[in-house]
């Protein structure tokens, strides 16, 4: 829903000086080809090479995101993070930086007992855990490639060592609304509310239109609203591109390389700004990708991820 009276823009002083979010995917590589994913088609690309973000750029990245208290440090796609070989590296060097909170999206299937614990001991703030469906038919109907039994355990066991631990990780789990999950969403919730601390559900998107358009349940019908992305986080790729879109898998919004600018300057440059008054003035046609989208109404304003981790994190 459009909220009439909310004041789109920048929401403080501080997040206009940098982003409220900065998101890393830190590898375009998965061992899941889900059907709601582009994962299964950008692979099959014929320029489509493994990519793993270089330890030095991750290092610049950590650098400049620690200097800027509460930023919330996300890894995740376009692949699934604990696949990036220094992972664990990864997570221990935001923490031994005094970045807070640091949050990960896995799939689960190689979070193991051993990660599990590493994961908790380093003192990762957030955990969220995509199974999109609650029995064993529709899960692997949905995650291609997965096993139901072996995620199941890991997620009931990284659940049972958080807690002998006593340790302050949040674990999340999630669900993507989709016709062949739908029927599964009230038991999904009432299942899982008992025993992660954060239930996830997200409206089903198309992706920038690389994924199934006929099963979208939102339109794009009604007065369209400013993208809350634009002013409340960022996202780096792999190879250090910088872009506006987390729908963005084939890095069409790019509009910086972190590998020689710095993630503030291009947060502050001409460039963003602009994209951001098109949106304000509503003349989305001026920004190329921004005229073709079509999942604008899964992007709200006061509900969002923003709002979950505040939620899991302040126990409210």
């Amino acid at each position: 829903m459009e909220y009439p009276n909310m004041r789109y823009g920048f929401l403080s002083e501080k997040e206009r000086d940098f982003p409220a979010m900065v998101v890393l995917k830190i590898t375009n590589v998965c061992n899941l080809e889900c059907i709601h994913c582009p994962y299964k088609i950008i692979s099959k690309y014929k320029d489509y090479k493994p990519r793993y973000m270089e330890w030095k750029l991750y290092e610049k990245i950590v650098r400049e995101v620690a200097r800027y208290e509460g930023v919330v440090f996300r890894l995740l796609c376009d692949g699934e993070p604990l696949m990036h070989p220094r992972f664990l590296e990864m997570i221990m060097l935001a923490k031994e930086n005094k970045i807070s909170p640091v949050n990960f999206i896995t799939n689960g299937v190689l979070l193991n007992e051993q990660l599990a614990k590493a994961i908790i001991d380093i003192g990762v703030e957030v955990v969220e855990i995509s199974l999109d469906a609650f029995s064993k038919e529709t899960y692997e109907s949905i995650r291609k490639g997965s096993n139901y039994e072996l995620v199941m355990n890991n997620v009931h066991k990284f659940i049972e060592i958080r807690n002998k631990k006593g340790a302050n990780t949040k674990i999340m789990v999630s669900i993507i609304v989709q016709p062949e999950s739908e029927k599964e969403l009230e038991i999904f919730k009432r299942y899982w509310e008992g025993r992660a601390d954060r239930v996830i559900t997200r409206v089903y998107t198309s992706i920038g239109g690389l994924v199934d358009r006929s099963k979208l349940r939102i339109s794009n019908e009604g007065d369209r609203w400013p993208c809350p992305q634009l002013w409340r986080r960022i996202f780096i790729n792999h190879d250090g591109l910088a872009e506006f879109c987390v729908e963005d898998w084939n890095d069409e919004t790019a509009i910086g390389d972190v590998n020689d600018e710095d993630i503030q300057e291009i947060w502050q440059s001409k460039e963003y700004q602009k994209i951001r008054e098109s949106h304000l003035s509503k003349n989305f046609d001026k920004v190329s990708y921004c005229s073709r989208c079509i999942d604008w109404k899964a992007r709200e304003w006061g509900y969002d991820y923003f709002y979950a981790i505040n939620k899991i994190l302040t126990n409210k």
